[in-house]
């Protein structure tokens, strides 16, 4: 029995596997690495077999009486039982997790030791060298271990940020600070510094411009900014062009009925690209979709002076070189004199249909779309909607009017309120030249949407995901500029969703599936992950794991992330502010580590409310 030997197994079965600690031994012993304590729950022990070493977590301590001839003998005769889970194995000095077999009954148990310890902790070489003096990072410190003292954990870069991953916690157990913590850590190696990282940061709380605004003193190379919805810097201003924007996001912000409502916005949505194409010198189609919506209103049920300035309207928005108030008509006098009104009555209604009849090819009621990619307003996406109802009126039915005034009026509020600083025609004119200017030469880009109702703030994380995605598949070489796209309050916008709208697909599930392959990563932290997409979960290669307390988003975890047990589960339930579990493909073994405060910390402190009710 060497220094390190604590006790041997006496049972292997279903309920685990369980040591009986030597009577011999008090609380602690003394190794060659110094005193370790006996039976410390958390910590590792090992089991020497040949060709292997055995690891093993303490999951729990219990006490045995010894009972001689039926009867229990007292405390002082009493011994410890270890209720080990097992980790993984050492094999020819490599850490190997999981193991091939069990290990045999009254195999000896030590306390691991130093050597073997480090076998199972690190992850790799920490940096490699460039040649020229200097080196190139490969791990990453993110924290010191809670069990081990004095020993830092490091994740592998590459397998960390080249995966998606999650943070998990309740409110106030510190997973913003995490993040921010993270990312500092990141930008200060000074030499190959990370100047080409993107981090894009969905704030949903404000929470992190006070940790980011001043990145460049501590490192010169980098540089952060933060785009704020009422920004009066015209350069950090949070702009989305609204002509990006498809007909689920619109569904989404006018919440919009998918049978009567969004065939409309579908509609708007082509009617604005058809006729805000400047370079579309071709009217047919043009003609066609303004004829037919005219003659719908001159055939409608409403009273002439109203139909009268319902064509005048239309025409001065979306008249054609061919149709238009001024045109000729075959009887004499222009469409305008037609149209107007004389005794409540229209002067020429007949010469009007005539006219406009010639421009309506049935052919093409089918074919009235186009993805083509058009530069357009709110207001004129606006008027495009009252032009699209307009239009369904005169092909279905007339009762279209009455099914969409209430979309109108949101869509009006939508222009009015905060939304419409957001949603903007830009200076831009592809969706290309706008995400090169958002992701600019900046390594930290804080979005910060703070200010916005859940419906607009879903909608700018939808979009800006979006394009990102599409941006980054449309580069020369596959995964050329990384980026990690990270959304706090994630359960807010990567929901369990069952409607996937009109495009047929949840974004964030999409990127979740393709965006790895393109450099497109998702980092989601939420305080109910319960809430969220089962898919994107399932897709994250590595977790950060804070308190957690809510059953329902512990028996979520649960089911959802590898590599957990019930004893780690019980766990989450009272860790300490600021410590986590961290586990996934970037880390040997799940390890509890303590996060140091973000400095500059991050804006999101609790409220002192003995400080702010007892004044004087």
């Amino acid at each position: 029995m060497s220094s390190r030997t604590i006790g041997k197994i006496v049972s292997i079965g279903v309920n685990g596997i369980v040591a009986e600690v030597y009577d011999s031994l008090g609380s602690y012993v003394n190794t060659v690495d110094g005193i370790r304590f006996v039976g410390e729950v958390g910590s590792y022990v090992s089991i020497y077999e040949i060709g292997r070493t055995v690891i093993a977590e303490i999951e729990a301590v219990a006490e045995k009486s010894s009972i001689v001839n039926g009867r229990k003998l007292s405390k002082a005769n009493s011994n410890r039982q270890i209720f080990l889970n097992l980790i993984g194995e050492i094999i020819d000095g490599k850490f190997f997790f999981g193991v091939s077999k069990m290990p045999l009954i009254f195999a000896e148990v030590n306390i691991i030791s130093e050597k073997d310890l480090m076998i199972m902790l690190e992850v790799g070489n920490e940096e490699e060298e460039m040649g020229d003096g200097n080196t190139r990072a490969l791990l990453l410190p993110i924290g010191e271990s809670v069990i081990f003292s004095d020993y830092s954990v490091k994740v592998n870069i590459d397998k960390f940020f080249g995966f998606h991953f999650a943070v998990f916690g309740n409110t106030g157990a510190g997973k913003s600070n995490t993040i921010a913590r993270i990312l500092q850590n990141i930008f200060t190696k000074t030499d190959y510094s990370a100047r080409g990282a993107k981090f894009i940061i969905i704030d949903s709380n404000g929470e992190y411009h006070k940790a980011f605004k001043d990145i460049s003193e501590i490192n010169k190379q980098i540089k952060g900014v933060s785009f704020i919805v009422d920004s009066e810097a015209a350069d950090n201003k949070l702009e989305i062009p609204v002509w990006a924007l498809s007909a689920d996001d619109w569904a989404i912000l006018l919440h919009a009925s998918e049978k009567t409502q969004l065939p409309v916005i579908k509609r708007a949505i082509d009617i604005a690209r058809i006729f805000y194409d400047k370079e579309n010198l071709d009217n047919t189609i043009k003609n066609h979709i303004l004829a037919s919506t005219l003659l719908g209103i001159i055939t409608s049920s409403d009273s002439s002076p109203s139909k009268s300035d319902k064509l005048v309207a239309i025409m001065a928005h979306f008249g054609t070189a061919e149709i238009n108030i001024d045109s000729p008509l075959e009887t004499g006098g222009s469409l305008k004199q037609a149209i107007s009104i004389d005794f409540g009555k229209m002067k020429n209604e007949e010469a009007a249909i005539k006219f406009l009849t010639q421009f309506v090819d049935q052919e093409l009621i089918g074919r009235v779309s186009t993805d083509k990619e058009v530069i357009y307003d709110l207001a004129e996406f606006a008027q495009a909607v009252e032009f699209a109802t307009l239009y369904e009126g005169s092909v279905s039915s007339q009762r279209i009017q009455e099914y969409t005034a209430t979309l109108i009026t949101r869509l009006q509020t939508i222009k009015d309120g905060i939304q419409g600083k957001i949603l903007s025609k830009t200076q831009y004119n592809s969706l290309d030249e706008y995400v090169a200017h958002f992701v600019g030469n900046w390594q930290i880009i804080d979005v910060d949407i703070s200010s916005l109702d859940d419906a607009s703030a879903e909608v700018v994380t939808k979009v800006l995901a979006k394009m990102l995605l599409d941006y980054v598949k449309h580069k020369e070489h596959k995964a050329d500029m990384p980026i990690n796209f990270i959304i706090e309050e994630a359960h807010r916008f990567v929901k369990e969703d069952s409607y996937y709208g009109a495009v047929g697909y949840n974004i964030f599930e999409r990127i979740a599936k393709e965006g790895r392959k393109y450099g497109f990563l998702l980092g989601i932290s939420s305080q109910r992950p319960s809430e969220l997409s089962k898919t994107v979960v399932s897709q994250c290669g590595n977790f950060i794991i804070h308190r957690v307390q809510n059953p329902d988003d512990l028996k979520y975890i649960s089911r959802m992330v590898p590599y957990i047990n019930s004893n780690m589960i019980e766990r989450l339930t009272y860790l300490q502010t600021g410590n986590a579990l961290v586990f996934g493909t970037a880390i040997n073994i799940p390890t509890l580590t303590r996060f140091d405060q973000a400095r500059p910390a991050t804006d999101s402190e609790n409220a002192k409310i003995t400080e702010k009710w007892y004044i004087e």
